[in-house]
This record gives structure tokens, C-alpha cells and sequence, in this order.
């Protein structure tokens, strides 16, 4: 069975309500926290951090989906030569892509 697929922004409210549950929770504000109130804390920043890897990931998913679709050779070349090889691999890409629709 494969998980669902959930989309990044979805991902990131989710995270964003545990995130708003958990302040609650260390701020004994509802209901009482059975783990000490640093464990508390350290959960409130490691959900802070996921959404705020989540929020980078989407905003350049179209960037990363179009990397990924490069050739391992292409790929290798961009983390090698960085900037301008990437923009070029991009553009390739997106024309492979383009023609692909065709």
C-alpha cells in the first residue's frame, strides 16, 4: 500500500496546526504536557523548522521537479559547475519536457 499523496502546502498547514498545538501545550494552556516542558520547546522548534523547509522546498518545487528529470549526467554536471550550468541543464530540461508534450 503507498502513502497518500499530500501536497506541500498541505503538508505545511499541518505541520503549522502541531506547531500552534504544541505552543499551546508548552504554554500549559489546555491540557497538561507529560513530557518535561524543554522536550515542550525542542518539539515547537523542530515543527517550526520542518515548516519552514516545507515553505522552501514548494516555493521551488518547480526548480527541483525540473533537476530531477535531468539525465544523471546533466544533474552531475550542474552540482560541478554550479550557476550557469544549471540554468543551461533547466533550460534543456524544460525543452525535453516541452517536446515530450508534443
Amino acid at each position: 500500500m503507498t502513502a497518500p499523496k499530500v501536497s506541500l502546502a498541505e503538508q505545511i498547514e499541518a505541520v503549522r496546526f502541531a506547531e500552534t498545538r504544541q505552543r499551546s501545550l508548552a504554554d500549559g494552556k489546555t491540557i497538561k504536557e507529560l513530557r518535561a516542558p524543554q522536550f515542550a520547546q525542542r518539539d515547537l522548534e523542530a515543527l517550526n523548522a520542518a515548516a519552514r523547509s516545507l515553505t522552501v522546498l514548494k516555493d521551488d518545487a518547480e526548480q527541483i521537479r525540473a533537476f530531477l528529470k535531468l539525465r544523471a549526467e546533466a544533474r552531475e554536471a550542474v552540482l560541478r559547475h554550479a550557476e550557469t550550468m544549471a540554468q543551461m541543464c533547466l533550460e534543456l530540461a524544460k525543452k525535453e519536457a516541452d517536446d515530450a508534450a508534443r
